[in-house]
């Protein structure tokens, strides 16, 4: 059964040039499917420990907080929330329920551009 916490692997490396990398994804048969933003701040007290940070979608705006998982539980108190405020869906899965429920039909997730 899963618990109150989401756990991934994560990589992560320079990438200068952003374009490189898509066309090699391109070249061994990935197709993007999925696009968003999202304007990160984040924030800490001791950075060895864990990290606070609140992203702002189109959909809303979001509290990540990352650590362990009793670091997790003790700072979102802190905060004033609790475990039945945990949200550990995507933001792809967040967006098709956003989606479903205003009925809207799901494209990729970016902040509307005004003309000029």
């Amino acid at each position: 059964m899963p618990g109150p916490h989401k756990s991934r692997p994560e990589i992560e490396i320079p990438l200068p040039d952003p374009s490189v990398l898509e066309e090699i994804l391109k070249q061994v048969g990935f197709d993007p499917i999925f696009r968003y933003e999202k304007y990160r701040t984040e924030y800490t007290t001791h950075p060895n420990k864990g990290t606070v940070m609140l992203d702002e979608t189109p959909i809303g705006n979001f509290l990540e907080v990352e650590g362990s998982g009793r670091w997790i539980d003790h700072t979102a108190r802190l905060l004033g929330f609790t475990r039945g405020d945990y949200i550990t869906g995507s933001y792809g899965y967040l967006y098709q329920n956003y989606c479903r429920d205003r009925g809207i039909t799901p494209t990729n997730m970016v902040f509307g551009r005004k003309r000029s």
